[in-house]
């Protein structure tokens, strides 16, 4: 991989003596990754629209230029707040200062300061300003200090490859309108070159944005996101979180692909053309995946048993499923916009090039994947000042449904709420689907959600929802129909203007397999899992801040009962000019088991997210720095360990430590030009 550093580095260079003007920007502020991720959006899963969100702060674009395609990625406004600021940059523009828009309903001091990351102000350049070269580049280093069990053997069992995980990043702009990005990846274990000497895995594009009939073309890699997810949404799916807005899906059409999951994205050209009021989408796609595949002597058929989506290549029996399947996908989507309802319709074809799928799973038997697939959607928004209702309803090849269909309301400045209602036939598919749901592979699934935000007193905010589910098929480990329910509430106190409180308790109810033997009468009970949290932050002044939390998570069942507890506090501190900061943490956790596992973020380099799991008892320590060397450089690095008091090792099979603790050094280097 190094000859493709330098490689990009020499184009990010040459690219560099043609640069006509530099840009700065204040860069994303870390606590609103934190905040997001308090809100029970995780990073981790959601990667995508948190790289969307940094990437438009390293960015930002003057506000009377904004558009609902740009707005929709700040994950921090809801639908209201960017009706709100389209109107008023329509009626006001130019707006020239960020105290304009105090005038806006809605729009608290904090959120228009959180705003002002990501726009400018005051007259936008013309156009002959904006023919700009910008160039980025990242190069991420992440290991072990303990090596596990895998890097030791060296038979064909064990890893073929170094215990580095490398990763590069370049995006080149031109203007607004042009720009391209190449992305390599090594995961723990794998090799940096395959057999052919190509990088373990790479992913690039080429990008032209327009302003009127051709409004974007990507060649390369991309994701293709419409309607609320039942049948097409490669991007992320924000699901359950303490923001009752998100349910509801927001970035649609299609976008580049800048992240490292080897997955879920599509490879080839995709295109929106606009008139008017009338977008449309094509786009096709032809991409090798991983796949476990077999000959049948006697039919001389060619069968697909497994699909592996982890990206894993470390051993020879991982690198004998990589890549060895083509899978293409063509569709389209037309859109149609008028005053304030849109309406879309869309339809794709998908084909695996193999005879058939083989599916051993029971719960999957109904909705297994097929080697030839098509899936067709309309979805709607309707907005007003105070409520927008929004769904979808998608149809497969056996004409099996699924619907959802929600309501967005703000009845008065101080309260809002949301509803989702959703339903899936037990024979529903689409390889493609990710939408609001309680199980992964929702065949059968129904559910209501409500959730509810009030601001009884000037300085308390409360958030709460309730989503009732029902399976009226098998799923994962839960081998009969069954329902279940979670339900949340948070609340948010500011005891002073630096220092703010946050209580919050959950509770979920499902049910679960009591024994591993299928098919015997009463063999699916349920289990009942409480998590309590305390969380309070201060800020003591511009450089000083200080974090610390509590929670504990209860797991009931019908043969086992486990707790857990974790502690931890979180130092902050930053020079004035912010050219160097740090983040040190301490935590303690005594947890008895995996099904009372606790999540917890951590701050990280950029562009990357840690959202560890603890179980055991031990501590858990991390030291992240961040220095900006100067206006184009900027280095991080951070150093973790976990620590098990009762442990000697850690891990299973090849990932085995034979140590209690295991330490964890990431290093990035980002040039900007």
């Amino acid at each position: 991989m190094i000859k493709y550093y330098i490689f990009i580095t020499a184009l990010t260079l040459f690219s560099s003596l043609k640069a006509q003007k530099s840009f700065e920007n204040k860069g994303i502020p870390s606590s609103l990754i934190e905040h997001l991720a308090e809100n029970g959006i995780d990073p981790e899963q959601n990667a995508q629209s948190f790289n969307d969100l940094i990437e438009v702060s390293e960015n930002p674009i003057n506000i009377n230029l904004i558009n609902k395609e740009f707005l929709d990625k700040l994950l921090f406004l809801s639908d209201f707040n960017i009706d709100q600021l389209l109107e008023y940059v329509k009626t006001y523009s130019p707006v020239y200062s960020k105290y304009q828009l105090q005038t806006i309903k809605d729009f608290t001091p904090e959120l228009i300061e959180t705003l002002s990351y990501f726009v400018t102000f005051g007259e936008p350049l013309k156009s002959s300003d904006q023919n700009y070269i910008k160039a980025k580049m990242i190069l991420r280093d992440i290991f072990d200090l303990e090596n596990a069990k895998g890097y030791s053997l060296n038979d064909s069992s064990g890893y073929t490859g170094n215990k580095h995980h490398l990763f590069s990043k370049t995006l080149i702009e031109y203007g607004q309108h042009i720009s391209c990005g190449f992305t390599f990846d090594k995961d723990p274990g794998e090799k940096s070159f395959d057999s052919n000497n190509v990088p373990e895995f790479y992913s690039g594009f080429i990008e032209y944005n327009g302003n009127k009939f051709i409004n974007k073309i990507i060649i390369g890699d991309f994701h293709a996101n419409f309607g609320q997810g039942l049948a097409l949404y490669t991007g992320s799916s924000l699901g359950k979180s303490g923001d009752i807005f998100l349910i509801k899906k927001r970035v649609s059409g299609i976008k580049r692909y800048t992240s490292a999951n080897e997955t879920d994205y599509f490879r080839g050209i995709a295109s929106s053309l606009s008139w008017k009021t009338i977008d449309i989408t094509t786009f096709f796609s032809s991409k090798n995946i991983d796949s476990n595949i077999s000959y049948d002597s006697i039919s001389h058929k060619t069968i697909a048993s497994s699909f592996p989506s982890t990206g894993y290549h470390r051993t020879l029996s991982e690198i004998n499923k990589k890549n060895n399947l083509t899978q293409r996908t063509i569709g389209t989507n037309i859109a149609y916009r008028w005053r304030n309802i849109s309406v879309s319709l869309g339809s794709f074809y998908h084909q695996k090039d193999v005879d058939s799928i083989k599916c051993s799973n029971l719960y999957k038997q109904l909705n297994s994947p097929k080697n030839k697939h098509n899936n067709s959607w309309i979805s709607y928004n309707y907005g007003r000042s105070n409520f927008i209702l929004f769904g979808e309803i998608a149809t497969n090849s056996n004409g099996d449904l699924a619907l959802t269909n929600g309501l967005l309301l703000k009845p008065g400045s101080n309260i809002s709420t949301s509803f989702l209602f959703r339903k899936f036939s037990k024979s529903y598919y689409s390889p493609w689907m990710n939408s609001f749901t309680e199980s992964s592979n929702p065949n059968g699934e129904s559910g209501l959600y409500i959730g509810l935000n009030i601001l009884p007193i000037k300085k308390l905010e409360i958030q709460s929802y309730v989503d009732i589910f029902k399976f009226n098929w098998l799923e994962y480990n839960i081998d009969k129909p069954s329902n279940g329910y979670e339900i949340s509430i948070r609340t948010f106190y500011k005891i002073t203007p630096n220092t703010l409180l946050l209580l919050q308790y959950r509770e979920k109810e499902k049910g679960k397999n009591i024994s591993e033997n299928v098919n015997i009468d009463n063999n699916v009970g349920y289990y009942n899992l409480k998590k309590i949290r305390a969380n309070i932050k201060f800020e003591a002044n511009q450089n000083w801040g200080i974090q610390c939390r509590l929670e504990k998570s209860l797991y009931n069942s019908y043969n086992n009962n486990s707790c857990g507890t974790l502690l931890y506090t979180n130092l902050n501190y930053s020079l004035t000019n912010k050219k160097f900061s740090c983040s040190l943490r301490y935590g303690l956790f005594n947890v008895d088991d995996y099904n009372s596992r606790i999540y917890t973020y951590e701050n990280d380099v950029l562009y990357n997210f840690s959202v560890p799991a603890f179980q055991d008892k031990g501590s858990r320590t991390y030291l992240l720095t961040k220095w900006k060397i100067n206006s184009n450089i900027t280095l991080w690095f951070k150093v973790a360990q976990t620590w098990y008091s009762n442990k000697k090792e850690i891990g299973s099979g090849l990932q085995t430590i034979t140590s209690n603790t295991k330490t964890n050094f990431k290093i990035q280097l980002q040039i900007k030009i």
